[in-house]
């Protein structure tokens, strides 16, 4: 058997796909999926009361990491005058290809399925 590379772990396994059942990539995951949570659920604070700024570089400019996608997204939309906040992470999160690519790094991680549901924004949230 080949190796195994861990996206979560961020290391090479010999030992093949058995390490995602292991404590150790499992305490990974929660602290992983705890920190992104944070960014989720600060997205649904914006969302009850979305804010439209003048745009300033240095605040606006912000990327964050996608864990289930393993992408770079923007955080803010901007059109060089005004800047909605969270409205890129807001996109991201209720895009098709990153709904698909949850179900993905659910299934490859072992992931606990109840948790799913909150890392996902369906487009009537974001609509409004």
């Amino acid at each position: 058997m080949g190796a195994f590379y861990c996206s979560v772990c961020n290391q090479t396994f010999f030992a093949g796909k058995s390490h995602i059942f292991g404590k150790k990539h499992q305490d990974k995951l929660k602290i992983v999926l705890t920190k992104f949570l944070d960014k989720v659920k600060e997205a649904r604070r914006v969302l009850k009361a979305p804010a439209v700024e003048k745009y300033d570089p240095t605040e606006h400019e912000q990327n964050f990491w996608c864990y289930c996608c393993g992408a770079e997204v923007r955080k803010h939309v901007t059109n060089g005058n005004l800047t909605v906040l969270c409205g890129g992470l807001l996109e991201h999160m209720a895009s098709l290809e990153h709904r698909k690519q949850t179900d993905r790094f659910w299934w490859e991680n072992k992931a606990d399925s109840k948790l799913k549901e909150k890392f996902l924004f369906s487009e009537e949230e974001t609509d409004r």
